[in-house]
């Protein structure tokens, strides 16, 4: 990770206890997201195996477990308080035996040969290029070759002419899920800062240089971008 974002602090106990309800007003952009995946996923074999890289609390693994009752899941999170919630959807919902939970970076964990992966708003947080390529190296070298990858990140080019009114409507989209005036000036600064503000080529340039076919967008919702692709 970036020396600017501190993982235990941002994504704490008590980030973690109300993370799921945060957003809640924003639900269709998840939606959407799961829609996604799930069609790029659909073809694996029944008892596919899923790396879930930057898992938090394991809303795209309630979505998948739900529908492949087979699947099994990794859920990778350096936030333990994160997993922990994660940990009590899966107990409620029934799919716990299903699920590895790994408090660590992708990098660090032993598993190898994984049927897919999925990365959901969790790249943006490294704001080095360089770092950025070694997340989704490190994802790639837990797959097996071909495995479907679908990632998505907060993505824009910041020297777009439409970028100001794009922001614009994000912020107000953010109004809706209860972000406050000081709040939306302060998510202003954060391109850059805490998100990356790698636009979308470059961000595929460095999925395909870590070891990925290149990959293609497929959704975008304000300030989202969404991306399929395979390992090469």
């Amino acid at each position: 990770m970036s020396n600017k974002f501190d993982v235990s602090e941002a994504f704490g106990p008590d980030h973690a206890a109300n993370y799921d309800a945060q957003f809640e007003k924003l639900h269709p952009i998840k939606d959407v997201m799961h829609l996604v995946l799930q069609a790029h996923l659909g073809e694996l074999p029944d008892a596919a195996r899923i790396l879930v890289a930057g898992a938090g609390t394991g809303a795209e693994v309630r979505h998948l477990a739900a529908i492949y009752p087979n699947w099994q899941f990794t859920l990778v999170d350096p936030s333990e308080a994160m997993l922990a919630v994660a940990r009590q959807h899966a107990q409620a919902e029934g799919f716990e035996a299903r699920c590895t939970f790994r408090a660590a970076y992708v990098s660090a964990i032993p598993d190898k040969d994984l049927d897919a992966a999925t990365s959901m708003l969790v790249s943006h947080f490294l704001t080095g290029a360089e770092e950025r390529t070694a997340y989704f190296r490190s994802i790639a070298d837990r797959l097996k070759p071909g495995a479907p990858v679908f990632n998505a990140d907060l993505c824009y080019d910041t020297d777009a002419p439409d970028f100001p009114a794009v922001r614009d409507l994000w912020l107000r989209l953010m109004s809706r899920a209860g972000m406050n005036a000081e709040g939306r000036e302060r998510y202003k600064e954060m391109f850059g800062t805490l998100f990356a503000c790698h636009g979308p080529a470059e961000v595929e340039a460095m999925m395909e240089s870590a070891g990925f076919v290149p990959p293609a967008q497929c959704m975008q919702a304000g300030l989202i971008r969404g991306w399929v692709t395979a390992k090469a």
